[in-house]
């Protein structure tokens, strides 16, 4: 039809056709009048086919990732899906690799034809499809870094939703940074009273070493953080000296009461003894008179015999009260030994526990240090970003295959990403501030 149109407007213009004069008006005039209504038919007609090719997007390029999906009618082991491989080709039964670097959907379905036609298939009709493209990346400032599948029509801002946001919000950050300054200051506080409280309990334990009575907490260092907590310490140190002190002497006190009992038969048994000895002396010079006489024949032989018995029997009362008296040393030996131990387990006891407290406290001393530069840097942190204020400063950029190059551009959130795209979102530093404590204004 726009052939014919056309066709028309310059059969206006023929220079064969006798032009006449219509209306009164010159020859020259009528025909200047058709050659502008024919140029005004040719800019309708061929404008809209220039604009409709200018707004057409360009080809899709394969690239290695891209999954193909490819069907040759009437031939279904000649049909599947393909990666484009590394070598940027897809390998098909009969006709191998196919070179696709550089080509469109198109082109792809002309050369796979043509290798067909090359004594495999007899005209053969293929279609190929792109099944899926190679994914997109997400690297930098966000939440969850990786790879996501490639949709039509996705923007910058989209993969960084998908990669789960941006990372923390600089309120989130702020928040987070006071909760870590807290851990860290209340790590720091009861690093410095735990300090204290083993300084203190190693006081106490060395004066039980010593068996002092009395408690010196001059040399415990004033507390930073501690507060009145140290009051407590030295409180409840002091009561536990006491407490102990008085339980030791409780035990000692209960085997020592057996030594008076002791004593007193042991002295009763001395004295028994002494007597026994004492009647044994006047039985034998009774015997050296009694002797005497008998020899004179003035004395009787049955009194004899009662004096030996006498005496058999006061040997036999001593040496009874000998064993007892025995019994009674062993006795007293053995509470002496109940009272040493009873001071030797108490003795090993603090050792123990000094020892113990001793370790506790070193491990305390080195962990102090690194436990405060944390508490500064954190107090630093939480000062820089109260300073610096706002919302974060980020840039965004895309790295893009071209060909066998690849090139880096800076994008916005609206741009839109391509096959295989690599998104880069870096948070730009904040400008520099002082590295000294700051004071932190809680909100």
């Amino acid at each position: 039809m726009r052939r014919s149109v056309v066709s028309a407007g310059i059969s206006i213009i023929r220079a064969d056709v006798p032009v006449r004069a219509e209306g009164g008006l010159p020859r020259t005039v009528v025909r200047l009048m058709r050659l502008v209504v024919l140029a005004a038919l040719a800019a309708v007609l061929l404008i809209p086919a220039f604009k409709v090719a200018a707004n057409d997007p360009p080809a899709y390029r394969v690239a290695p990732g891209d999954r193909l999906g490819i069907v040759v009618f009437g031939q279904t082991e000649l049909s599947g899906e393909w990666i484009v491989d590394g070598t940027h080709s897809v390998t098909m039964p009969l006709i191998g690799a196919v070179p696709v670097r550089g080509l469109g959907i198109r082109e792809i379905e002309q050369s796979i034809a043509q290798r067909l036609a090359q004594g495999f298939v007899q005209k053969p009709i293929v279609s190929v499809r792109l099944a899926e493209a190679r994914p997109i990346y997400v690297v930098g400032d966000v939440k969850t870094p990786g790879s996501h599948p490639y949709r039509y029509g996705i923007s910058v801002m989209a993969a960084v939703a998908l990669s789960g946001g941006f990372t923390l919000t600089e309120e989130r950050a702020q928040a987070v940074l006071r909760a870590e300054y807290l851990q860290a200051d209340e790590r720091v506080r009861t690093l410095e009273g735990t300090r204290n409280a083993i300084l203190a309990r190693r006081i106490r334990l060395e004066a039980q070493r010593d068996n002092r009575s009395s408690l010196d907490f001059a040399g415990l260092p004033a507390p930073t953080t501690a507060g009145g907590a140290l009051a407590d310490i030295i409180k409840g140190e002091a009561e536990m000296h006491a407490f102990q002190n008085a339980a030791l002497a409780e035990q000692v006190a209960l085997v020592e009461q057996q030594r008076p009992k002791l004593e007193a038969g042991k002295r009763y048994v001395s004295e028994q003894l002494a007597s026994e000895k004492r009647q044994l002396e006047l039985i034998q010079q009774h015997l050296v008179d009694y002797n005497a006489l008998l020899s004179s024949g003035l004395a009787r032989r049955y009194t004899g015999i009662e004096l030996q018995r006498e005496e058999a029997r006061n040997r036999g009362n001593i040496a009874r009260f000998n064993g007892e008296m025995s019994n009674i040393e062993v006795s007293l030996g053995e509470l002496a030994i109940r009272v040493r131990d009873i001071r030797d387990i108490y003795q090993r006891r603090v050792k123990t526990e000094l020892q113990e407290t001793l370790m506790r406290l070193g491990e305390i001393e080195a962990a102090l240090p690194a436990a405060r530069g944390t508490r500064e840097l954190r107090l630093r942190q939480v000062g820089f970003v109260e300073e610096a204020g706002g919302a974060p400063r980020r840039a965004l950029f895309v790295s893009r295959a071209a060909g066998d190059k690849s090139e880096t551009f800076a994008v916005t959130d609206t741009t839109l990403l391509e096959p295989g795209d690599i998104l880069r979102v870096e948070r730009l530093p904040e400008p520099p501030l002082s590295a000294e404590p700051v004071a932190v204004n809680w909100r």
